[in-house]
């Protein structure tokens, strides 16, 4: 909103009885009955990535804390969110959707941000500050290292990131930890994030620097200044006389009018990187794939002489560079026709499962991660990184993606009711499926010790929800749903045998319901034993409440003796915990898991949290819905891979070990031992199904292609 649109929005408004403001501009803002003029302040605002589909960001695109913003409901347009941030006078920018504005008031303003369709983001360049802004050090004081922003700050390469180079301190932005650095004659520049604040002392200086979101790297220049008038010193005689003294000598130093960033006949080297292909070395041993080799080459301006120096994949590497290095092979992978799903007339690219949004999770949880776990990328071989990477996406490409679901799908079929007893398709899978109880899954003493007495969410008996995806096989079950008993009385199972549901265009036909369909229209339909509305696209099937193992009018699940139910369930109230994501978070325990270390709660209690306004236990639907953040549902994932499976050690059988063993012995695809492990660990619970009780190992063979598949893609074999 400019300054020249101002007097039009006021002309529109009412007049105050108080009367007219004598300076600036204002609006007419109502609180309760009483009309109250404000003074808005100038300035114009400048889209963010865009604008467009992008939700506003701290200092990275995953820092979203929601002492940030002020949330206004009830705002009827951009513009009006636009007004609502100039008659604040912190106001750094806005984020808008629909009826929502976010007035952000971060002292650091909106660094970044997010893609998410249906939201807005803009920064507010405030002309009233653009003249009055001082720092306490001079202009040029810092120079920004290969442009600054989303820059990390290395010392002799961008692999240099010794802890003696630099000291940690936590500052509340930029500016005071430049201040900092200008005061002290050993700093060489700042790294900054989010209130961490790397003040570096490394003698030869910041000489290179890593691409990395949400760090800013500034080198100290070597200008001197007048800190006193006395002695009459001016900038101009600090400089000239500093120029030809040794450092920290007077009047540069020891008390001293003058002060100097640096020295000013310190040496300045110039770093770049050149890419080139090269065979990957791991623990002395070649594998059979490539990597690139970043290859540093360092020009001091002093002398002729030129030093090339390599960086192997193999060395020690610091994890931000792992982090990045395993961001940029994926990114560089060929990831087309990888994620696909069974149309049931041939196999169609996931619209739900995407490589980009994977490559989003990665990075969050290998960063981020969940409390003490992070997703673990190598050590000091990102090639192993890849390879834990690649054994993740097999188990997902077998448990979700092929069906291209994100909720878990009704599989309770003929076979599954002949083995665990209960009623074909009964809407109780909600529930649990296989004689399980999802709402009853407890945590261990320790967890709930973790958590100050209770890790799992809390069962809410008046939660009711419908699932966002399903099946979709001809005549496949509705989406699981739950509901309260007063709602849904009794359970009705879904025979996909009858009726047969007229096609768009033929006669009979009726919409299917909407996804977003009120909750209670929808279940109105389903007592009457409704069909053919259940979603897009459905050929046959409805719900009955007779038949297939139905009693009384109720058709139940199989029963859970095991967590406490003897007797299967007749009705879906609690039950809203089903599996969700790409590898299925399910029960109470793993969403008040996700909540304690990621969401809200974590936020609540003061605790880092990577999205602080998700309460995963008031809504467990998050996962999937798809305003959420796009990468959420890998998260989930990713959150029982570094659970269940990278600390996996039993029966002389370590994850990591073997993962290592495998890619150092040459990655050789005839070797299934890995993979078969890691996938029995997801299946079955172990690594050398059946012999932990639990059953074979089911599709094996096709695991093991997912994962030479994503190898492919990847470029490792």
């Amino acid at each position: 909103l400019g300054s020249t649109m101002l007097p039009l929005l006021l002309s529109l408004l009412p007049v105050a009885d108080s009367g007219s403001c004598s300076a600036g501009t204002a609006y007419l803002q109502l609180q309760g009955n009483v009309q109250r003029a404000v003074q808005l302040r100038a300035g114009e605002f400048e889209p963010v990535d865009g604008a467009v589909g992008r939700a506003c960001r701290g200092a990275t695109s995953t820092d979203n804390r929601p002492s940030y913003f002020s949330a206004i409901h009830g705002v009827s347009s951009l513009e009006a969110c636009k007004t609502e941030c100039l008659s604040v006078d912190t106001c750094k920018g806005i984020e808008y959707s629909t009826g929502r504005c976010e007035v952000w008031t971060r002292p650091e303003g909106i660094q970044a941000s997010r893609a998410l369709e249906g939201y807005s983001c803009y920064r507010l360049v405030d002309e009233s500050s653009s003249t009055t802004t001082t720092t306490p050090f001079p202009a040029g004081a810092f120079e920004a290292v290969n442009g600054g922003i989303d820059q990390a700050c290395r010392g002799g390469n961008r692999g240099d990131n010794k802890a003696s180079h630099y000291t940690v301190l936590s500052m509340p932005n930029l500016v005071e930890c430049q201040a900092e650095c200008y005061s002290r004659a050993d700093c060489k520049g700042v790294e900054y994030s989010n209130s961490r604040c790397e003040i570096w002392t490394r003698a030869e200086g910041i000489e290179a620097s890593l691409t990395l979101s949400g760090y800013q790297c500034w080198r100290k220049t070597g200008g001197c200044s007048a800190v006193t008038s006395e002695l009459g010193a001016t900038d101009a005689l600090c400089s000239e006389a500093c120029s030809y003294l040794a450092p920290g000598q007077w009047p540069c130093g020891e008390g001293g009018p003058c002060f100097c960033g640096a020295t000013t006949t310190a040496t300045t080297r110039v770093t770049t990187t050149t890419t080139t292909a090269g065979t990957t070395t791991a623990a002395s041993t070649t594998t059979a794939g490539t990597t690139s080799t970043a290859t540093t080459t360092t020009t001091t301006t002093t002398t002729t002489t030129t030093t090339a120096a390599t960086t192997s994949v193999g060395s020690t590497l610091p994890p931000s560079s792992l982090v990045e290095q395993t961001v940029q092979a994926l990114q560089n992978s060929n990831s087309a026709g990888v994620f696909q799903y069974d149309t049931g007339n041939g196999w169609l690219e996931s619209d739900i499962y995407t490589w980009p949004d994977m490559i989003e999770a990665v990075r969050v949880m290998a960063t981020s991660g969940v409390g003490q776990l992070k997703l673990w990328l190598g050590d000091s071989n990102h090639i192993y990184g890849l390879v834990n990477v690649a054994a993740f996406l097999a188990q997902c490409m077998q448990e979700t993606i092929q069906y291209n679901a994100c909720d878990e799908n009704n599989w309770s079929d003929n076979n599954v009711v002949a083995e665990a007893g209960g009623s074909t398709y009964s809407s109780t899978s909600s529930c649990g499926q296989l004689h399980q109880s999802y709402q009853d899954y407890g945590c261990s003493a320790e967890e709930d010790a973790l958590a100050g007495g209770r890790m799992a969410c809390e069962v809410d008996l008046n939660m009711e929800m419908r699932a966002f995806t399903q099946a979709g096989w001809y005549g496949a079950p509705a989406k699981l749903f739950c509901a309260p008993k007063s709602k849904v009385p009794k359970a009705p199972r879904w025979d996909y045998s009858s009726p047969w549901c007229p096609q768009e265009g033929g006669w009979g036909y009726e919409a299917p319901f909407a996804d977003d369909v009120d909750l209670d229209t929808y279940f109105d339909y389903v007592n009457s034993g409704g069909g053919c509305k259940d979603y897009q696209g459905i050929k046959t099937g409805g719900w009955k409440f007779d038949g297939s193992g139905c009693v009384d009018g109720a058709c139940p699940g199989a029963d859970a003796p095991l967590f406490g139910q003897p007797e299967g369930r007749t009705d879906v109230e609690g039950c809203c915990w089903w599996g969700r994501g790409v590898i299925q978070t399910t029960g109470t325990c793993n969403f008040g898991k996700l909540n304690f270390f990621m969401g809200k709660r974590a936020a609540d209690e003061n605790r880092a949290a990577i999205y602080p306004s998700i309460d995963f236990c008031k809504n467990p639907n998050s996962i999937c819905d798809p305003s959420s953040p796009p990468e959420l549902k890998w998260v989930a994932g990713m959150f029982y891979w570094l659970n269940a499976v990278q600390p996996y050690n039993s029966g002389g059988w370590n994850y990591k070990t073997e993962l290592k063993k495998w890619v150092d012995g040459g990655m050789k695809m005839s070797d299934t031992s890995f993979i078969n492990g890691a996938s029995g660990i997801v299946n079955r619970g172990c690594h050398n199904p059946p012999n932990c009780g639990t059953g074979e190992l089911h599709a094996g063979p096709e695991r093991a292609t997912n994962f030479q598949k994503v190898l492919k893609a990847m470029g490792l074999i």
